[in-house]
């Protein structure tokens, strides 16, 4: 019988003794596996989302996978710690990490249950798994779990693990720790949620699934009573407490009756109600039609996992202020709001440093959608007879051109002016600004395709597809808001071409510049010839097509210049518009391209939503350039000359000229010296230019200095002129 005890024993002690030696080898083995346990717990950060900033550093968008905002203790109500304490960890601040009685007592009523009915983790070896580990299930993970436990509790005070744990807790839809669960299902902030409210949320974290209180309130509630009869039981609250925190009722927003539905969170609360806040259906941005846009730019420099959890700090472009004006002036604009299928795209420019400042993917539009502002190709139409024009004056061409507006033949091609109409001669000044059909294409035959093209690659179009036939002077190529406001930068800037940008600047969450964008910009056009195509865009919303745009500011029109543009069959309604210091662009039509109402033109329709936008900046403050340096830097020097002209046969204007005396500007010595009366506006070449005429008839002249300084009297007799329309 001694030997059979003495046998027993032996094995018994050669059991413990290998189980021991196992365990060390399990220790030891898991030291390795694990990296430095300083580094790994001193490295810790949960996961955060990056924070999409606007160009005055406010907050404008949060970009995530998980929904997670840190909250300090300090920030947590003591009914939040307690709750979690009570009924997760009761003796969490009298153990070093292991809860050896609960570990007990749980081993005993799982045993007896037959079941895994209770759990033993205390909140330090919960924070050790969901921080540090995977979820797989085996005892190597078990043993590092223990190992990172011991030194959390070596290395942190009890309140910092208790806010890495609550900051790490999940509760469902992707949401992670107590300050978002706060905002995602009661939209308060952490620090403002009462008793039974807290309860409630340390209940969801044991099963996410089954206490999600947007999904089974039932169970939500009944596990809040549990939470809070935990509280009361080991004195976390008093009775008065509890009996307060028992009357509270939780309602699913979908589900508050009606007396309800229209009082505040306040008037709520003082009714100890709770309404627990429906989930978002679609992930929902402040500026989706520029967030969206950052967004995709992010995943050229980051990879998905830098963007959603490492808590990027993205600097941008966009002003809020200007995104609010776009926002509300296509909201608030009649003919979108009468017109269910018509929408539109918008963009606005800096025109010297590129920078996008405000962007509207559509009337209504949602993360997601399609964004008409970047993505919608449409024909510009007359928005492009800038180009046109501009090509004309690099070439030497002088605005008092006349171009004679009689009808053209092209095979089957017969193109017309707006209303069907003809009207003799036009100076290219004119003829810009009452948007004339044929003196586009006149100027165009005459410049040719090839130098179109080099202008428009110039300005930044290098990709335009531009048709090799001349319904390219009537804007027959596709472009975008985004790329037509690009290509107007430097009819803005004085002849830069500049690199729109989204995104100035990236830190990552330590405050390190991982990223630094570039103002990117290149003189592509001499500023004389920028001045003169400026001037006649100027003409064109103080005289013509784009008065609707005009925008007041101390009762004076603001410097502002611009172009319409209508296709063909109203499909599309154009107003692209500059100022010193902005270029917005915006474009209203159907989606899938069908006629509009008759009505729908660009000066009509869209002039009108750009000019109660701009008016709305404005009005708010927003400078948007007291002048165009390329004009009057021009004047100063000498370079650039201002006369009057009369804008039927480009002379200078006197008192034949009637109301047809138009400002003009030229570049110094091209300026015309004979006056309108002397000639007759007839003339028999289509294109001909009015320095020529004068060199015709040069020797007629007499005395041709006397002719410049009665231009001069003029100039002053019709100052009414300069006081109405400004420099």
């Amino acid at each position: 019988m001694k030997k059979l005890f003495r046998n027993i024993l032996f094995i018994f002690i050669g059991l413990f003794l290998l189980g021991g030696v196992g365990a060390t080898v399990l220790i030891v083995k898991a030291y390795k596996e694990l990296p430095d346990l300083g580094q790994l717990i001193e490295g810790y950060n949960p996961v955060v989302p990056s924070k999409i900033y606007d160009t005055n550093g406010e907050v404008i968008d949060i970009l995530y996978k998980e929904i997670r905002e840190t909250a300090i203790i300090e920030e947590m109500p003591k009914s939040l710690k307690d709750a979690y304490v009570a009924i997760e960890d009761r003796r969490f601040y009298n153990h070093h990490g292991f809860d050896i009685l609960g570990m007990g007592r749980a081993m005993v009523v799982n045993i007896v249950t037959m079941s895994k009915a209770q759990g033993a983790s205390s909140i330090t070896q919960q924070l050790a798994k969901n921080a540090f580990l995977s979820n797989e299930k085996r005892i190597m993970r078990k043993v590092k779990e223990a190992i990172i436990t011991v030194e959390l509790e070596r290395g942190y005070t009890k309140n910092e693990i208790l806010e890495k744990y609550m900051n790490e807790i999940y509760f469902g839809s992707g949401a992670y720790g107590v300050k978002t669960a706060a905002r995602a299902f009661y939209g308060k902030s952490v620090g403002n949620i009462n008793t039974a409210e807290s309860a409630l949320l340390a209940g969801v974290p044991n099963r996410p699934n089954k206490y999600n209180p947007r999904r089974h309130l039932n169970n939500a509630v009944t596990r809040e009573k549990l939470v809070l009869s935990q509280m009361r039981r080991y004195n976390f609250i008093d009775e008065d407490e509890y009996q307060k925190a028992l009357t509270q009722k939780f309602y699913n927003e979908g589900d508050l009756p009606d007396e309800l539905k229209n009082l505040s969170l306040e008037e709520l609360s003082k009714l100890n109600i709770t309404v627990i806040k429906s989930v978002s259906k679609k992930r929902s941005y402040k500026t989706p039609d520029f967030t969206n846009i950052v967004e995709k730019k992010l995943f050229e420099l980051f990879t998905e996992k830098q963007i959603y959890e490492e808590g990027l700090k993205v600097y941008t472009t966009l002003d809020i202020g200007m995104q609010k004006a776009a926002k509300l002036t296509f909201k608030n604009y009649e003919p979108l709001k009468v017109n269910k299928g018509v929408d539109g795209g918008m963009v606005t420019i800096e025109a010297d440093t590129g920078y996008v400042r405000a962007v509207i993917g559509g009337k209504n539009f949602k993360s997601g959608d399609y964004n008409r502002a970047i993505y919608a190709k449409r024909q510009p139409g007359s928005s492009f007879k800038p180009f046109v024009y501009f090509t004309a004056l690099r070439l030497g061409y002088p605005m008092n051109t006349v171009i004679e507006d009689t009808p053209l033949e092209f095979g089957e091609w017969k193109p017309r002016n707006y209303g069907g109409n003809f009207r003799k001669n036009f100076t290219l000044l004119e003829g810009m600004e009452r948007s004339v059909n044929i003196v586009a294409i006149k100027v165009l035959q005459k410049v040719g395709l090839k130098k179109l093209g080099e202008t428009v690659k110039l300005a930044g179009g290098g990709d335009l597809k531009i048709p090799q036939n001349l319904t390219a002077a009537l804007g027959t190529m596709v472009v975008t808001p985004y790329e037509l406001s690009s290509l107007y930068l430097p009819f803005a800037n004085g002849g830069y071409r500049v690199k729109p940008q989204f995104i100035t600047q990236i830190k990552n969450r330590y405050g390190k510049v991982i990223y630094q964008g570039q103002v990117e910009q290149q003189r592509v056009f001499k500023s004389e010839d920028v001045a003169l195509i400026t001037h006649m865009m100027k003409d064109v919303v103080n005289l013509g097509t784009g008065r609707n745009a005009r925008v007041k500011k101390d009762g004076k029109n603001i410097v502002q210049g611009g172009k319409t543009g209508t296709t063909n069959k109203q499909r599309t309604a154009w107003y692209a518009g500059i100022t010193p210091k902005y270029v917005t662009t915006v474009y209203i039509g159907y989606d899938d391209n069908r006629p509009m109402d008759k009505s729908a033109t660009g000066g009509g329709l869209t002039a009108k939503l750009w000019g109660n936008y701009y008016q709305m900046l404005v009005d708010d403050g927003y400078d948007t350039g007291k002048r165009f340096n390329h004009i009057a830097d021009g004047l100063k020097n000498g370079k650039l000359t201002k006369v009057l002209i009369d804008s039927k046969n480009g002379r200078l204007a006197d008192s034949t000229s009637g109301w047809n005396k138009r400002w003009a500007l030229f570049k110094k010595g091209t300026e015309p010296v004979e006056m309108a009366s002397i000639y007759n506006s007839n003339f028999n070449d289509f294109f001909v230019e009015s320095n020529e005429i004068m060199m015709d008839k040069v020797e007629k002249i007499i005395e041709s200095k006397k002719n410049i300084e009665q231009n001069k009297k003029n100039i002053n007799s019709d100052s009414m002129f300069e006081d109405l329309f400004g420099d």
